[in-house]
């Protein structure tokens, strides 16, 4: 870390430098109508900025005891030690292809539905009333977002007892649906993410306060190295990496569909966890389920395969943590809309797990 302890210690002096000018701005302060309730003051992982500073995380990793007789639900005790350590762990057969057959024909008429309409010259991408996007300069469907809301399945699926109840075990709360969304990564089109943390995004644009979330992925498919599949550093779970830069107003319309630019480590603190850490990919089969911390580092590549994958990716949020009013938004007021950020009473409760 001894690089890292370096980049500190120049971002001090710099800081310093800055501010006897007259040109530092305060994280979460850049000319903008922020609500007191959103405790910038307080924050201890500040981002949106250029005085933000890689920090060591704060808030617990597994909330609930770990090898007590207080530990209850689905999760061993060495399971819940191995995501704690790594940030993730993946389950083997939780669901069979028969469980998941309702899902995957959804998953495939929505998919055909939607690219039958792409217009010759459209390049659809997230907005505050669409909810998917295609690859860049294709009809080949990326991203669609909300699908927890706008589909039977994939709403029964998200309520589903394996998944919730694993969701509360780790966060130690009763859980909602912050996002879903499935992933597709077709055949030689589908292109990747750059490693980047879910929560600086959750943290700055929704107003998600602490580290008490965690993303389920069922797998709908075959997942393997070469066409793609999740790739993580585990460890990062336990450092914040913030950006460095205010948020842009095409950032909802960029993220979904091109180079993410918010939520990123810089080259060099990716190099020095890479390093440390290694990478490692979640491969696996139709049924299997990722578990990963909110705030560890992961990414994927171009799917370089002629088959297709796509899974269903499902933000479990701790009820305590529901989020507020954005902490750093590109805007006075402006937050993200549902299908990205889950705002509406009616959905943020307590979900009655089903079997």
């Amino acid at each position: 870390m001894a690089s890292m302890q370096r980049f500190f210690m120049q971002g001090s002096i710099f800081r310093g430098y800055l501010k006897k000018i007259g040109i530092v701005k305060r994280c979460g302060m850049q000319s903008r109508m922020v609500s007191s309730v959103n405790r910038i003051d307080d924050d201890p992982y500040k981002t949106r900025c250029t005085t933000a500073q890689v920090v060591k995380r704060v808030d617990p990793v597994v909330w609930s005891p770990i090898g007590t007789s207080e530990q209850t639900g689905p999760l061993t005790t060495h399971q819940l030690a191995e995501y704690n350590k790594k940030g993730y762990i993946i389950l083997r057969d939780v669901f069979s292809k028969e469980e998941l057959q309702p899902v995957i024909d959804e998953v495939e008429k929505s998919k055909h539905d939607i690219e039958s309409n792409v217009g010759e010259g459209d390049d659809p991408t997230i907005t505050d009333t669409n909810i998917f996007a295609t690859e860049p300069e294709t009809r080949k469907l990326r991203s669609i977002f909300g699908v927890h809301i706008h589909y039977e399945a994939m709403k029964k699926l998200s309520r589903n007892k394996k998944l919730v109840f694993a969701a509360k075990q780790i966060l130690d709360d009763d859980v909602y649906v912050h996002q879903s969304r499935v992933n597709f990564h077709q055949a030689l089109v589908g292109t990747g993410h750059n490693f980047h943390i879910d929560f600086e995004i959750f943290h700055a644009e929704d107003g998600m306060f602490n580290m008490r979330a965690l993303t389920a992925i069922v797998l709908l498919s075959r997942n393997t190295e070469a066409m793609g599949s999740l790739m993580v550093i585990p460890g990062t779970q336990n450092f914040f990496f913030p950006t460095k830069m205010e948020t842009s107003d095409d950032n909802l319309a960029k993220s979904s569909k091109y180079h993410l630019q918010y939520g990123v480590p810089g080259s060099d603190a990716l190099l020095e966890m890479a390093d440390k850490y290694g990478i490692e990919y979640c491969t696996g089969e139709v049924g299997d389920v990722v578990l990963f911390d909110v705030n560890l580092l992961h990414g994927n590549h171009s799917n370089l395969t002629p088959w297709d994958r796509f899974n269903y990716f499902i933000v479990y949020n701790g009820l305590a943590n529901k989020i507020g009013q954005p902490l750093y938004p590109n805007a006075p007021g402006l937050v993200r809309p549902q299908h990205m950020a889950q705002r509406d009473p009616m959905w943020i409760t307590a979900i009655e797990p089903l079997d």
